[in-house]
């Protein structure tokens, strides 16, 4: 399937579902209060409010459908939905809860026929659907910016990001995922929040997703919705360490075409050994030659003076990459702890990039940024 090809979002059943059990909830407590308020034969007025809110239900759920994520979003993969829209979270028990007392306090107000009965009723009815609706408000408006991030990360390690909003909501990252956070305090003014999350993979990220959600101002019902935060500086996510099948080895001709070549003599002497296959003729050692009878070569702490080339050939498919990018991480970083230079030629958004790895931070960055070719 091409990368580039436009899929429209299947609809859904089940949001057609969600809009008629709220129309119908609308429905039953209009019929309520409007009883509790007029008497019996207000009902029908109740009724009306119900199809009215079933109607709107629909065309909004048809709307939540389209609501995907931008194709030029670097924040999470493609294919993974962002709900931009406030949306209520686990709202089948409020909603039920608070059609169950307004249709026994009804009962209540009918039977008794009293006055402050059905004017109290009338207040608890208000108190819920305030209580229901009023959190959208809050998660609609909430400002939030992220103020510091790292510069480098490895995938399936935590990190932490630091954020600043400007009303108490609950932060929870979607993208890196992350447990939930709580900014709290006053309701007004700024506030700061650090939150951990845990990229799965490498790449680099200029903005993160988080769900920022409220229950303001009774704590019925929370409603939530999907932010895409921008980093105030690129996020580079290294791969994780992964195994290498055998240790990386320079040859004596950039085509690779020649026997790989042993350590060579540069640097502090160590010791002598036997000669071996590719040791250059200056590193024979001939009192040693003399003495064993055979030809013995001077080793030195540094273990090869010509740089290891490698290229980074990715797959197109994202799970073997990210394999083949685990497996070079570790390769060259074993070349960088035995002091090897090491020429590394990845391919990047911008072509083709052939440059020496400085140390292990280079290296995270480098891979990071490969893509496939």
């Amino acid at each position: 399937m091409s990368g580039t090809a436009a899929t429209r979002p299947r609809q859904s059943p089940w949001r057609a579902v969600q809009a008629a059990l709220v129309g119908i909830a609308a429905g039953m407590i209009g019929v309520a209060v409007s009883r509790a308020l007029f008497g019996p034969e207000a009902a029908p007025v109740g009724i009306v409010i119900g199809g009215a809110a079933l109607v709107v239900g629909t065309l909004a759920s048809w709307r939540l459908q389209r609501q995907h994520r931008p194709a030029d979003s670097t924040a999470i993969p493609r294919g993974v939905r962002l709900r931009r829209r406030a949306h209520p979270v686990a709202w089948i028990g409020p909603v039920a809860g608070s059609i169950i007392t307004m249709l026994a306090w009804s009962g209540v107000a009918h039977s008794s026929g009293s006055g402050w009965v059905q004017a109290v009723g009338a207040l608890l009815g208000a108190f819920l659907l305030v209580g229901l609706i009023a959190p959208m408000v809050p998660a609609r408006r909430v400002g939030i910016v992220c103020t510091a991030c790292p510069a480098d990360a490895r995938a399936g390690q935590p990190l932490e990001l630091t954020f600043e909003l400007d009303r108490p909501v609950r932060l929870h990252p979607r993208y890196p995922m992350g447990p939930e956070q709580q900014a709290g305090g006053r309701q007004r003014g700024p506030r700061t929040t650090v939150a951990r999350c845990t990229p799965p993979r490498r790449g680099v990220l200029d903005a993160v997703v988080v769900e920022v959600a409220s229950s303001a101002p009774f704590g019925l019902l929370w409603w939530a919705r999907d932010v895409e935060v921008p980093l105030p500086r690129a996020l580079h996510v290294a791969p994780r360490t992964g195994e290498h099948e055998r240790p990386l080895t320079s040859t004596a001709d950039a085509h690779g075409e020649a026997v790989p070549r042993v350590p060579s003599g540069v640097g502090e002497p160590r010791g002598v050994r036997p000669y071996a296959t590719g040791d250059p003729r200056r590193a024979v050692h001939w009192p040693a030659t003399a003495h064993a009878g055979t030809l013995m070569v001077r080793e030195s702490e540094r273990q090869t003076d010509d740089p290891v080339l490698v290229e980074l050939l990715l797959s197109a498919d994202p799970a073997t990459a990210e394999i083949e990018a685990e497996r070079m991480m570790a390769g060259v970083a074993d070349c960088l702890a035995a002091r090897r230079p090491v020429i590394l030629i990845t391919h990047e958004s911008g072509g083709r990039v052939v440059r020496p790895v400085i140390d292990p931070v280079d290296l995270g960055r480098r891979l990071a940024r490969a893509v496939p070719t």
